[in-house]
């Protein structure tokens, strides 16, 4: 009977946890009004040991070792591993969304995000950020690390981060919308700025008395006070944000440093305070070597690994709090009435250090409130030593009320700058609130139009189906015509052998899907410049062939004509030719081009200067055994970017040497489908250039064609395909 009980007690508990875990996979469903939420249970993590494990080998591990979070405030203390963190995100809203999503504690070391899109496949959100990459690349100006998560209406998307840090492994992870996240930057922003306005006005202060009355305890203190707001500034985040951005070693150098150096002049202003050589002269001297010794340890942050300095900076400060508290006890119970402030003072302090010393080593949750103990604890025992210092002041008693109310001024001044501040923020959202109501009604607008162009070309079709017999009968006139113009159109193209008379080697790969093609290659000498470029106009066959004499002039026009010669400028001036010449702006039209363009200065004959731009092409160049690919801007040419806010074109600048190959090319050889639908790809295209990028170019061309019809089989060609080999 017992042993029956107690096989039923272990299946329930076995099936609760199983349950437990399932629950823990669920998405975090993000509800319509999402202001601020704590989605860290909906956390899984797993610890890779080896530090080796790659986002592939993460992403398909098996779902039973992962392990679920189960605190909102998690905290794995200090530890050798890279940690992985998985969760899910279901948008409930009918629109796209962005979300923020903030680790409340800002020493992890390094952090990348990723998302999985709609194709499986992983993606970076972000660049990698953390306390050892500099602050200037993340994407939000603020001490803790904060990422941009978009999700499309309705979607669930999984995200996985891996985070590899020396620092106490905390993650605390909060969901804000937009205007949330604004709100509680600037408020968590007023109170760190309160608590270093204390610390400022007390250091200032007590250097003023110094200097004022010669008194060594109030130097000390001040020593005590810099060391100890550095280090609660580098601990926050706003050093890193604010004072040292780039010089991430020095992030979790200083502090371990200021740790041991702050104890020594709490030691040393203890020893100053509470005329320690008066009523303890034997442990005076225990007192003067233990501020030598934590002097010494303060140097020990340049040579030791973090998770060791620090846990020794801890530990010291830790031994300092006490000391300090029982030699006040003992003092005061000597005869020293003033230390009853300075006992209450360090009790204050002691509690909150041990407090966050505890939420580092993963004992106690890692609570908002528990979080800033210290901080309160420091508050506390400034204004304690504050009063203890008045007492042994009373003679300068009206210069530091003078003072204070000095201070007091500077505060309520900058309270009310803060406050402007804020106010024109939230003018300024609201601003940008009534802009993008704007756009999302033209974008209504245009919905409508495009509605209206389906209607017409609807009854265009059932037109066309009646007059089918007679496009029957034209069908032969119209081949002949075609024939014709792909006569034409090969006599504008450019003659090889003109453009091998300027290069080392070259080759070109031009496979028309129809009789003419709406992809060209272009090529200009002109005074010391060689032009190329590799064009893709929209469609194929005769209307892309119209299009393509029409970039053709104009290229004729903008270069040879009007010597524009930054690839830049050609781009924008054949953007605003294309719109001109379709009337793109009247009749709407939305035809146009990808380009690659690029211009060859040669300098001598070893060295080349590379100036290139792109419409949503690119150029890839084999130098040095490796593929450099230079990205073009996302802006199309012509009428498809109408009514939107286009990115620039942008010229860049590369250093050629002699025998150096560059690849300008449409898209037409990687979106080249196989039988089973797939495309041959940018990455296959690459990987060809590497591994041929030193034969001859005729070579090259071979392997790159056969490469494509063994990929391709029986398929048929989806799109017109161009690809130019430059040998310099």
């Amino acid at each position: 009977m017992k042993q029956s009980y107690f096989l039923k007690l272990v299946v329930f508990c076995w099936l609760f946890s199983i349950s437990f875990v399932i629950a823990q996979t669920k998405p975090y469903e993000i509800p319509e009004s999402i202001e601020v939420e704590n989605i860290s249970k909906y956390f899984m993590y797993y610890e890779d040991a080896s530090k080796l494990m790659s986002l592939k080998e993460i992403s398909k591990m098996e779902a039973e070792k992962w392990k679920p979070i189960t605190k909102d405030d998690p905290n794995l203390g200090f530890k050798k591993i890279n940690l992985w963190l998985k969760f899910q995100l279901h948008n409930k809203n009918n629109k796209a969304e962005t979300f923020y999503l903030e680790f409340d504690y800002p020493l992890l070391d390094k952090v990348d995000i990723f998302s999985q899109n709609g194709e499986s496949s992983w993606e970076k959100v972000i660049n990698t950020v953390g306390d050892v990459v500099p602050f200037s690349r993340r994407p939000f100006f603020y001490r803790n690390l904060v990422f941009p998560l978009k999700l499309e209406p309705f979607e669930t998307r999984t995200f996985l981060i891996k985070i590899d840090s020396d620092s106490s492994l905390q993650f605390p992870a909060y969901l804000y919308s937009p205007p949330r996240l604004i709100k509680h930057i600037a408020i968590t922003e007023i109170l760190f700025g309160f608590f270093y306005g204390i610390l400022l006005i007390m250091g200032i202060y007590n250097l003023v008395l110094f200097f004022a009355v010669r008194n060594n305890s109030y130097l000390y203190y001040v020593i005590y006070i810099v060391f100890y707001g550095t280090v609660q500034a580098a601990l926050n985040g706003h050093a890193f944000q604010y004072l040292w951005s780039n010089a991430t070693w020095w992030g979790n150098t200083v502090v371990p440093m200021g740790l041991c150096a702050g104890g020594a002049g709490a030691i040393l202003f203890m020893i100053s305070f509470l005329s320690t050589e008066k009523y303890l002269p034997r442990f005076n001297k225990v007192l003067w070597s233990l501020a030598a010794l934590l002097g010494m340890f303060s140097l020990l942050g340049l040579v030791l690994p973090y998770s060791i300095s620090v846990r020794i900076g801890t530990i010291a400060m830790l031994i300092v709090g006490i000391v300090e508290l029982i030699t006040g006890v003992v003092v005061w119970r000597i005869g020293n009435k003033s230390a009853i402030y300075f006992i209450l003072s360090w009790a204050f302090f002691l509690i909150g250090i041990m407090t966050v010393a505890l939420i580092a080593a993963g004992v106690v949750p890692n609570h908002p409130f528990l979080r800033v103990s210290h901080l309160i604890g420091a508050m506390f025992q400034v204004v304690g030593l504050s009063f203890a210092l008045a007492d042994r002041v009373n003679t300068i008693r009206k210069e530091r009320a003078l003072a204070q109310a000095e201070a007091l001024k500077a505060l309520e001044e900058n309270a009310r700058i803060i406050k402007e501040q804020n106010e024109m923020l939230e003018r300024k959202v609201a601003e940008r609130t009534h802009e993008l109501k704007q756009k999302q009604e033209e974008i209504l607008a245009q919905n409508e139009e495009l509605q209206q162009q389906r209607e017409e070309i609807t009854a265009q079709r059932d037109f066309i189906e009646v007059k089918n017999k007679e496009l029957t009968e034209l069908n032969t006139h119209m081949s002949q015509s075609i024939q014709y113009a792909s006569h034409i159109q090969k006599a504008i193209l450019p003659d090889e052998t003109i453009i091998r008379n300027y290069v080392d080697d070259f080759f070109l790969i031009y496979f028309p899907k129809d009789v003419v093609s709406g992809d060209f290659y272009w090529f200009s000498k002109i005074e010391n410049h060689l032009f190329f470029a590799a064009v893709d106009c929209t469609g194929h066959g005769v209307p892309g062939a119209f299009m393509s004499m029409i970039g053709n002039t104009l290229l004729n026009k903008i270069i040879n004509e009007n010597k524009i010669f930054d690839p830049a400028q050609v781009l924008s001036a054949l953007n605003e030719g294309v719109i001109t010449s379709l009337r793109q702006r009247e009749t709407g039209n939305n035809d146009g081009m990808d380009v690659c363009l690029c211009r060859i200065d040669i300098k001598n004959e070893e060295e080349f200067e590379l100036y290139f731009a792109g419409a949503r092409r690119p150029l890839y160049i084999f130098k040095d055994d490796t593929i450099i690919e230079l990205k073009g801007s996302r802006s199309h040419i012509g009428g498809s970017g109408l009514g939107i806010m286009q990115t620039p074109y942008e010229t860049y600048q590369y250093s050629l040497q002699k025998g150096d190959v560059i690849y300008l090319s449409t898209d037409g050889y990687t979106d080249n489908p196989n039988p089973d639908r797939q495309k041959f790809g940018t990455d296959k295209l690459k990987t060809l250039l590497l591994l041929y990028g030193k034969e001859p170019m005729d070579r090259q061309c071979y392997f790159l064609k056969e490469e494509l019809l063994m990929f391709q089989k029986n398929a048929p060609q989806r799109d017109d395909i161009l690809v130019m080999g430059i040998r310099l």
